[in-house]
Formats: structure tokens, C-alpha cells, sequence
């Protein structure tokens, strides 16, 4: 059997091809366009700064990938926030505080300004720059995590990965319990016809001590009382006496019958001579 014979190029076209190749990757290197040469890397001292009086220090060195033509690069710092570190007070926790972590979506950016020094006090230019600014509470920022990415405001390149950073600290605690009304309760309406019963006898029992306390009409106008005159005229005749425990007469007609009878008894007496 005959072998399968396989052609190698000849040395010098292989030569040639790979002097193409290589001069075509140089092309790239030398004739990339600027921004993806330039992106460069950034790194943080710390991801996680701990809050001092409101504020947080980011410590950055920037590697601009080559030397800047210029000594300042203005750049945007755009802070995205994507967890909120919530401190809240609820039923099960009412008094200590708990941590919470809130995922936020559709946030808007925080961006700050700032114009980054690539060159030293006597003007010359490095591709490596040491740069650090304040964030504050008052510009909107608040104790969770962010992402950072940083871009340059000449032709919108990004510079490095975007950054995940943490912001650590205590951020106002939120009052999440349920709402307590002052107050009295409402009653219910067994209750209400209770209290309406115990109300009516409660007028009942004042009402003699009141008209007790109440003074008659002479007391009241300060007139010296008069007798009002009797119903029926008095009945003429008789005493006017009573003797003690025994009843008295209905009328005086026996007694006026008595006097009569004892005149005429001492009438037909005969006198003595």
C-alpha cells in the first residue's frame, strides 16, 4: 500500500506567510484606535471604606495605559446604586434596629467630576497617577453598595472594570412598626347600651336628692310667708277645747242641744218665795 503523502509548504513560502502575520498584528498594535489602547486599569485601596463623620476617602491609582497628552484628564466618577443598607425598628425588633439589605433597580447615577493629574509639581507627565476625593451624605450618598465605573469626559472611553464598591456605615433608622392611634377605644355596642342603662339610673337616684336640695318658692323670693286662706269657712260655736286622747266631736250640734235642754229645765223650775 502506498502512504498518504501529506505537502508541506515550501521553507520559503512558509517564511512569507508567517512575516504577513506578523506584520499584520503589528498593523493592529500600532493602528488600534486610540481609546482601546488607552482604557487602562484602575484599582481601589479599599472596596469597602468605612464611613467617618458622613464621609467616605476613595483611594484610587489609575493607570492611563499610556502617557496622557495632556496633564489633567477630566473624568466622570458615576456611582449606580444597587443594595440599600436599610436600619429599621418593626413589631418583632421595637427598639434595637435591625440591618437590612434592600436590592434597588432603575436607580439614577450619582456623578462626580473630576479632573485627574497624570504629571508632578515641575510638569512632567506619567502614565500612573495616585488620586483620591471625599464622597459625602449630603451629595445624595448613603451606607450600601454601588458600582462604580469611571469614563473619560473627552471621548466617553471607559477606564478599567467597572468597580463593586461598598460604602459602610449607619444610616438612619426607619420606623417601620404599625401605627398606634391615642386615644380611647372604641366601644362596641353591648358596651355603649351598658353605659346608656347605668347613665339613666344614675339620673334616677339624683333626682329626689335634687328636688330635696331645691328651696321652696317663699325661700327662694325672700317674702315672708302667708297663710292661705282654709277651703270652707270655720264653723262657729263651741269651747274650742280638747281633751287630751279623746277624739273630737264631729260638729257642735250636741252640745248646743245639751245647753238648750239644761235652760229649759232650770225655766220650768218653780221659784221660791
Amino acid at each position: 500500500m502506498k502512504s498518504a503523502h501529506i505537502q508541506q509548504p515550501p521553507p520559503r513560502r512558509a517564511a512569507l506567510l508567517r512575516a504577513l502575520f506578523a506584520a499584520l498584528a503589528l498593523a493592529f498594535v500600532l493602528f488600534a484606535p486610540t481609546d482601546a489602547r488607552a482604557a487602562g486599569t484602575v484599582t481601589l485601596a479599599t472596596r469597602e471604606p468605612e464611613e467617618v463623620n458622613g464621609k467616605w476617602k476613595l483611594n484610587f491609582t489609575i493607570n492611563y495605559g499610556a502617557k496622557p497628552d495632556i496633564s489633567y484628564i477630566p473624568m466622570i466618577f458615576s456611582f449606580t446604586p444597587v443594595v440599600l443598607y436599610e436600619r429599621s425598628l418593626t413589631d418583632q425588633s421595637p427598639e434595637r434596629p435591625i440591618l437590612t439589605r434592600l436590592p434597588l433597580k432603575g436607580q439614577p447615577s450619582i456623578n462626580e467630576s473630576m479632573d485627574v493629574g497624570f504629571s508632578d509639581a515641575s510638569g512632567k507627565v506619567f502614565n500612573i497617577t495616585k488620586f483620591d476625593f471625599v464622597i459625602r451624605r449630603d451629595k445624595g450618598f448613603e451606607a450600601g453598595e454601588y458600582d462604580l465605573k469611571i469614563t473619560r469626559q473627552t471621548d466617553g472611553a471607559q477606564m478599567g472594570q467597572t468597580i463593586k464598591l461598598i460604602l459602610k456605615g449607619d444610616n438612619p433608622i426607619v420606623d417601620r412598626r404599625a401605627i398606634v392611634f391615642a386615644g380611647e377605644k372604641k366601644k362596641k355596642p353591648a358596651e355603649e347600651k351598658k353605659d346608656d342603662a347605668a347613665a339613666e339610673k344614675k339620673d334616677g337616684e339624683g333626682a329626689p336628692a335634687a328636688a330635696a336640695e331645691t328651696p321652696s318658692e317663699p325661700a327662694a323670693t325672700g317674702e315672708t310667708p302667708t297663710e292661705a286662706p282654709p277651703s270652707e269657712p270655720p264653723k262657729q260655736g263651741g269651747c274650742g277645747c280638747r281633751v287630751a286622747d279623746a277624739p273630737a266631736p264631729a260638729s257642735g250640734a250636741p252640745l248646743a242641744a245639751l245647753i238648750l235642754g239644761a235652760a229649759f229645765a232650770l225655766r220650768r223650775r218653780p221659784s221660791r218665795r
